[in-house]
């Protein structure tokens, strides 16, 4: 009888691999149903946290659409009155139904309304009505814009998305410091750059500063940078962000929101 004579010790030796060996199946296995359980458990506190949300939004919603009318008629009173304390309660109202308006505006789609607009009047008169509030901590709003720096896009949206920019970045600016607003055209785009000399963004929160009900500040609400964003991407446009020793938002939009519209668009 020839072959190999199997001794207790080898059948030790096998016994103690495949036990090893289904050991770390198991813990494998283990391992895996942990880090499933684990992510069922993310999911279903993210369903929770979506569907308060979505409670919340409703809510605000019907807030909102309350709040307008009185906003509205003190806006039309204040205004019909003389010296800087009626200027100061127009300003505030207006700037409530700004805070108003993208709630309002935040889930629905963006469609904008072409029409010719100076690039350099809107940065103007977003830096005329929001100077009065940056003054308060001493900040210089400055403009940098040709004259002659014109675009066909949608005037109240990008002056929403102005507003919000703006009024994140006096925020955001220490005492004494400076916010700048620039635009020119570029070939066939127009390039809007809103900058401040705030502290910057940290790493780990520019990521997630588009994402909604994300803010960096207490006083925020985290709606205006997606607003900015879906204003932005609605003009076919792009926007980007650098931080550092401030923070500075760069959007490019077509100068000519009705060709970039066309299915082939051209200079």
């Amino acid at each position: 009888m020839s072959g190999h004579a199997v001794t207790l010790e080898d059948l030790l030796v096998r016994f103690q691999s495949a036990s090893e060996s289904l050991e770390r199946s198991y813990c494998e296995l283990q391992g895996r149903v942990q880090a499933l359980t684990a992510e069922l458990e993310r999911e279903r506190e993210e369903r929770i946290r979506l569907e308060r949300l979505a409670g919340m939004g409703e809510m605000a919603m019907e807030l909102a659409h309350e709040i307008r009318n009185p906003l509205a008629s003190i806006e039309l009173y204040a205004s019909m009155l003389e010296g800087e304390y009626a200027e100061q309660i127009v300003r505030s109202v207006r700037l409530l139904n700004h805070s108003v308006t993208n709630v309002l505006q935040f889930g629905r789609p963006v469609m904008p309304a072409p029409e010719r607009m100076s690039v350099s009047r809107l940065l103007e008169g977003i830096r005329v009505f929001l100077q009065p509030i940056a003054q308060q901590k001493r900040i210089r709003i400055a403009t940098d814009c040709d004259s002659e720096c014109v675009a066909i896009a949608d005037h109240e949206l990008l002056h929403r998305m102005l507003l919000n920019l703006v009024l994140n970045a006096v925020r955001e600016t220490p005492m004494d410091g400076k916010v700048s607003l620039s635009g020119r055209v570029a070939g066939c785009d127009v390039l809007i750059a809103v900058e401040d000399s705030g502290p910057g963004i940290q790493d780990e929160r520019m990521a997630r500063i588009f994402d909604p009900m994300f803010s960096t500040s207490r006083e925020g609400c985290g709606l205006g940078l997606p607003i900015v964003k879906k204003i932005v991407e609605g003009h076919k446009g792009t926007i980007t962000v650098s931080s550092g020793n401030g923070t500075k938002f760069l959007i490019r939009i077509p100068a000519n929101m009705e060709v970039a519209l066309e299915p082939v668009a051209s200079c």
